[in-house]
């Protein structure tokens, strides 16, 4: 039995990963970690930077640095992705053997207008993506949820432009029974 109380957040760079969860770990009491904050993206990388040089070394690391922060007694929504740019620029998806070291009770996948996806990067990171490249990837993420839900046996809720409706229902259900 997993004593883990882990929700995963799946979606690309930009989609709104952050402010989901911060308002998730408000109303729900939940902490709220960020895989670049556990993986300490910033040691090994530019933060700007959005593409894994070694998907094996860094998903690694997640795990041994997750392994360490994670109590049993507290309840978690670890936000992340299902794929990365490799260090051609590429969409990859990350191998499963990394979700089923995290172990989560179920995903949310949030998705969002790749243009806005966009723009937000552009603002934020101060960087260009071609648009292609966000739309492949976001869907490369939204197959890759689904297959890495059915892998694990775990629910999948997918949320769209920040639409939380049925996501605030399932958790109320999760706050009850954990």
């Amino acid at each position: 039995m997993n004593d883990r109380k882990i929700i995963f957040i799946g979606g690309i760079h930009a989609v709104g990963k952050g402010m989901f969860c911060k308002e998730l770990a408000q109303k729900f009491n939940f902490e709220h970690l960020s895989a670049s904050q556990v993986l300490k993206w910033n040691e090994i990388s530019d933060p700007k930077n959005k593409k894994v040089q070694n998907f094996t070394t860094t998903q690694d690391r997640l795990l041994t640095n997750l392994d360490r922060i994670i109590k049993s007694n507290k309840k978690y929504l670890l936000d992340g992705h299902f794929t990365l740019l490799n260090s051609n620029g590429e969409p990859e998806k990350i191998d499963e053997s990394t979700f089923i070291g995290i172990q989560p009770e179920s995903i949310i996948l949030l998705t969002c207008e790749p243009k806005i996806i966009f723009e937000r990067l552009k603002q934020r990171d101060d960087s260009i993506y071609k648009l292609s490249v966000l739309e492949k990837m976001q869907q490369m993420e939204a197959e890759h949820a689904n297959y890495i839900s059915k892998k694990l046996k775990i629910p999948l809720y997918t949320v769209i432009d920040g639409n939380a409706g049925s996501i605030i229902e399932y958790l109320k259900n999760y706050e009850n029974t954990n």
